[in-house]
Order: C-alpha cells, then sequence, then structure tokens
C-alpha cells in the first residue's frame, strides 16, 4: 500500500506524531550539517594546522653536547657549581667526564658578569680550577677546545687559560699562554720538551701567535686551539680568525689520551690572573673530516652569541649574524 492509504487509516493522533518525528528528524539533520559546516569552515579560516614536515624538521640551537664532548666547564650555569657567599666552593664537569673538579685557591663567583651572565675571577695566589682524574681528552690524536676567557694581568711567560698535563710516556700535552711577562699577551701554544717523537717536529716548543697580534688586557676573547690528528694539523684561532703561521701542517706523533685539565693554570703551577666564562673539549676531529673545522665554527658561534661577543668575530664568519642551529 502507498503513503496516503497508509496514513487515511490510521487514527489522527497517530498521523501527528509521525509527522513530527519526522519533522523533528529532518531538523536535526540540517542543524548537525550547519554545525559540522561550520566548525570546518572555522577551522579553515582560523586554525593554523601545522604540517607533518614543519614538525618534523623544526630547528634547534647547536649545543656543545651535539658533538663528542669530552669536558665542559660553564660558569654562567648555577646547577654546576656551589657557592659561599661570593666564594667559589666546588665546580663540576657538565660533560661527566671528569668525576671532580678541584677549586684551588679562593676565586670569586657572582661578583662578574658577561652579557648578563656570571663568570668565575681569579686573582693570582693558587686560584685554579683542576681535575682530579686523568681522563680521555684526545681520540686516535684527535682534539679540540675553546673557551671565552680574558687577562686581567700577566707577570710570568707561562701564564695560561688552560693546560692539558698527562701522566703518560711519552709527555705529550700542551698548553695555551701569554709568552709575555708585562700585561700583554702575544700568545703561543706551549708544546712538549721530548727531545725525540715529538708531537710536531716543525713546531718544537711552542707555536707563537704570529700576525694574529696578540690579545689586550681586560678584554674578552674566544680562544679555540685543534690537534687534527687525520687532517695532519695543529692550529690556534681567536675570534673566529686565524692567520698564515697555523694552521701547521705537521702533526707527527699524537697526543696522549688521558689528560688532566687545567683551567688559568700552567702545567709548570703557573696561574693566571683573569676571569673566565665557559670551556669545552671535544675528543674528535673539529669538522666533518679532513681539514674541516666547521664544528669549531659551530663552536665559536655558539659561544658569540651566547655571551654578547658577536661583535670580536669577523663579517665573512658563518655565525656572525645567528647562532648555529641543528
Amino acid at each position: 500500500r502507498d503513503y496516503e492509504s497508509l496514513m487515511k487509516n490510521k487514527p489522527i493522533f497517530w498521523v501527528f506524531v509521525h509527522n513530527l518525528k519526522v519533522i523533528i528528524i529532518n531538523h536535526l539533520r540540517v542543524l548537525i550539517i550547519i554545525l559540522v559546516c561550520g566548525a570546518t569552515s572555522y577551522v579553515n579560516s582560523q586554525t593554523i594546522l601545522p604540517s607533518f614536515s614543519a614538525v618534523h624538521n623544526k630547528k634547534s640551537d647547536w649545543l656543545p653536547s651535539d658533538v663528542s664532548i669530552s669536558a665542559w666547564i660553564d660558569a654562567s650555569d648555577s646547577e654546576n657549581y656551589t657557592r659561599s657567599g661570593t666564594l667559589l666552593e666546588t665546580v663540576t664537569d657538565k660533560s661527566g667526564t671528569y668525576s671532580s673538579i678541584k677549586v684551588k685557591g679562593d676565586p670569586t663567583t657572582n661578583s662578574y658578569s658577561l652579557n648578563g651572565l656570571n663568570v668565575f675571577h681569579f686573582d693570582g695566589g693558587v686560584d685554579a680550577l683542576q681535575s682530579e682524574t686523568y681522563e680521555t681528552q684526545v681520540s686516535s690524536g684527535n682534539h679540540w677546545a675553546i673557551g671565552v676567557f680574558r687577562y686581567d694581568r700577566t707577570d710570568n711567560t707561562r701564564d695560561s687559560f688552560w693546560s692539558y698535563e698527562t701522566d703518560q710516556s711519552p709527555k705529550r700535552d700542551y698548553a695555551i699562554s701569554s709568552a709575555a711577562n708585562n700585561n700583554t699577551w702575544p700568545g703561543e701554544i706551549d708544546m712538549d720538551g721530548l727531545s725525540s717523537n715529538r708531537i710536531s717536529s716543525d713546531i718544537g716548543n711552542q707555536l707563537s701567535w704570529t700576525g694574529l697580534g696578540g690579545l689586550n688586557i681586560n678584554q674578552w676573547y674566544i680562544i679555540a686551539v685543534y690537534f687534527n690528528k687525520t687532517g695532519n694539523q695543529i692550529g690556534i684561532r681567536f675570534d673566529g680568525r686565524t692567520n698564515s703561521f697555523s694552521p701547521v701542517n705537521d702533526y707527527d706523533n699524537s697526543l696522549q689520551t688521558n689528560q688532566q685539565l687545567r683551567l688559568m693554570k700552567n702545567r709548570s703551577s703557573v696561574t693566571c690572573k683573569g676571569k673566565f666564562a665557559e670551556f669545552f673539549a671535544v675528543a674528535d676531529i673539529p669538522g666533518s673530516g679532513s681539514t674541516d673545522i666547521s664544528d669549531i665554527e659551530k663552536a665559536e658561534g655558539y659561544l658569540a652569541h651566547k655571551w654578547g661577543l658577536e661583535g670580536n668575530l669577523p663579517d665573512d664568519h658563518p655565525y656572525k649574524n645567528s647562532g648555529p642551529q641543528n
């Protein structure tokens, strides 16, 4: 039977209820369509949904932990040092390589800053930071290190920003020294004192920073050194600059693997008067391979932008205008 005949045979009340149900159902359908379309329109017009590729390829700032870090001392990180007032009491190696860093003398903290970040102050005497063990700082002859330092006085040619002392034989280690005792810093890498099997037969006892002009007193610098056995090079840089004297293409015999770290102190226990911001070392090549130093350039950019030293970098430095990212 068709719909009209069916309706004729039903009580009026049943017909009314049935038609009401149809009306309600149809109105609900329309309402749902309106709500769905409206929500879709709102999302399309108001919401920017990130694509998978945008999330997946999001970049992050480069950090020292992105390379094979073997030592990392950071004066700006209050979670990795303790103090009593302004007296520095303990310091932690953020890399975890050295289980104990000895605070020698009475260096101070939370009295000076650089770019709003805390730095440590060493005023001579026996003030220094020194690891209590000899740990791996070199891998297959490869090692590089970098830090932010300033000197306030020099009165010994062996005043050093940092040095490494080995307990292995033959004694192949090094120091970053002033080479002056008259409140200037011409600069040199102090090498081994061996008569044979030296780190570099061309360099000998020291590599002078000829051509770089030296460092000015009471001024902050980014200092980097690299021993690249893979690329047969030894080099020194400050503020992202190098010169014709460096690198030297004569890395004959590797630095010893195990080294004791000394900050603001030479291997002969001469201490340096000045200030320290951050230092880290890497037991690896300084870049992607051969003579590439791209990792050092990233480290220079990281330190420059963190410590407000962007102006120190040369105009052609790859991270002059912004810090490195991954």
